[in-house]
């Protein structure tokens, strides 16, 4: 489970990192980031109905996700929040697969230290 400090929850705050923030993706995962003002990095996971109609897929997604995130938290610069995105065609996927495409990801946008 992702620290408290690190989540990202408030309607206001995704709306902000989707309208304001900048893009990187690779393959069938994708995040959008911008700046805060905390000295903490958080992250969000917007799984919705559009992924997929069974909220056991999209709460397994959610899981492997999160467990995806806390792996790379350590690296991540600190002051951004992050949105982790994926395509519905990701419905089966495997924790190191999304670990080493998420680390290609923040390379690429340069969230890692």
């Amino acid at each position: 489970m992702l620290p408290l400090q690190n989540r990202l929850k408030k309607r206001e705050d995704f709306a902000q990192v989707f309208s304001k923030g900048a893009y990187a993706g690779y393959g069938g995962l994708s995040i959008k980031y911008g700046k805060n003002t905390f000295s903490e990095s958080r992250i969000g996971f917007p799984i919705g109905k559009a992924f997929s109609k069974k909220a056991t897929i999209r709460n397994r997604t959610r899981r492997i996700l999160r467990e995806a995130a806390m792996q790379c938290l350590k690296d991540v610069r600190p002051g951004y929040d992050i949105i982790i995105l994926i395509k519905p065609d990701y419905q089966n996927i495997e924790l190191m697969k999304v670990v080493t495409e998420l680390k290609k990801i923040m390379l690429k946008a340069n969230l890692i230290i």
